[in-house]
């Protein structure tokens, strides 16, 4: 059997335990690590958060007066 490994944190160079911390910027964290506060992540959650919104809740727009008259 090949020996692989062991998964380390991205920050501390920790050994990670059977279940690492994966985060959305694509690397591996420790427990103390695991926010994305505390290793400085580079994703941007808030222009994702508001793609999300605007698919969910698109533009309702309401008929011109001038169509109705």
């Amino acid at each position: 059997m090949m020996k692989t490994k062991p998964q380390r944190c991205m920050v501390c160079r920790k050994k990670v335990e059977l279940i690492g911390f994966n985060c959305k910027c694509d690397e591996i964290f420790c427990e103390t690590h695991r926010y994305p506060e505390e290793h400085a992540c580079t994703f941007n959650y808030k222009s994702i958060g508001r793609a999300i919104l605007a698919k969910k809740n698109p533009l309702c727009k309401a008929n011109k007066l001038k169509n109705i008259i």
